[in-house]
């Protein structure tokens, strides 16, 4: 009997020590920690068992945070000899700079619909796949200004965004070749071809944008703490090196989270 409450303090130290271990697993990481693990480009997760339900306010919108979108598979479309095309697995050969976020996004009824819409943050990424054959293909993995829209007037693991988004220039427009060539420096064909400059398009250098579309599927909703997650089909572009070749079509495929910002 005389050992009861020395066996309670032992007990109660041991329930802080865990449960002071469980904040420190819960607090956010500091940059030492994250430096060279490759931690940076890994989405947050959900649990499996959160299948909850988050409305969205009529006249209102939802203010999404820390939305990540981390690709896993890469896919470039090629023709194979009878014509057909069939999408090919290449290696993301930059795995650990490829995630996108933080973004922060809003979520709105329209139309009897949800608009999901990026509103800022970390939109695109310079990536590369390598093909079976070592050949590179550079794309720029993007989601700038995607609007994407759903059934429904609530968040739950049914909802599936669709909608489209904006893929700029793989190389920005200050960008130089080796010979000096730019699309905003005044130099933009080489100084032997200026006459015939219309006649050999691909020596011209040129800024262009263009258009991807993306499927997002959210499966996991947790209301208690405002977190989703899901995964995303995305197609669009590769680079064109400013008009120099003809692109690829790239599908990217991955995982997203994101959660509620605090009011």
């Amino acid at each position: 009997m005389r050992y009861r409450p020395l066996l309670a303090i032992l007990l109660a130290l041991c329930l802080s020590v865990f449960a002071f271990r469980a904040e420190a697993a819960k607090a956010p990481l500091t940059y030492d920690q994250i430096r060279n693990t490759g931690k940076a480009a890994i989405c947050p997760s959900v649990s499996d068992n959160a299948r909850g339900r988050i409305e969205v306010p009529r006249g209102g919108s939802l203010k999404l945070t820390d939305v990540c979108f981390q690709p896993v598979q890469i896919e470039v479309e090629e023709e194979k000899r009878n014509g057909e095309k069939e999408f090919i697995k290449a290696k993301n050969i930059m795995i650990s700079a490829a995630t996108l976020g933080p973004i922060k996004a809003e979520v709105t009824p329209k139309d009897g619909a949800l608009e999901l819409k990026v509103v800022d943050g970390i939109t695109f990424q310079p990536t590369t796949g390598q093909m079976p054959r070592r050949e590179l293909v550079p794309f720029l993995f993007s989601v700038k200004d995607l609007v994407a829209t759903a059934p429904g007037s609530a968040i739950d693991p049914s909802t599936d965004f669709e909608g489209e988004f904006l893929v700029p220039g793989y190389h920005s427009s200050s960008f130089l070749d080796p010979r000096g060539r730019g699309s905003n420096t005044g130099y933009d064909t080489a100084v032997g071809l200026q006459a015939a400059k219309d006649d050999f398009a691909t020596n011209r250098k040129v800024d262009e944008v263009s258009q991807g579309k993306m499927s997002l599927r959210i499966a996991r909703v947790d209301p208690s703490t405002g977190e989703m997650a899901g995964s995303f089909v995305s197609i669009q572009p590769s680079s064109t090196e400013q008009g120099a070749m003809e692109p690829h079509t790239v599908r990217v495929q991955g995982l997203f989270y994101a959660r509620l910002a605090e009011s």
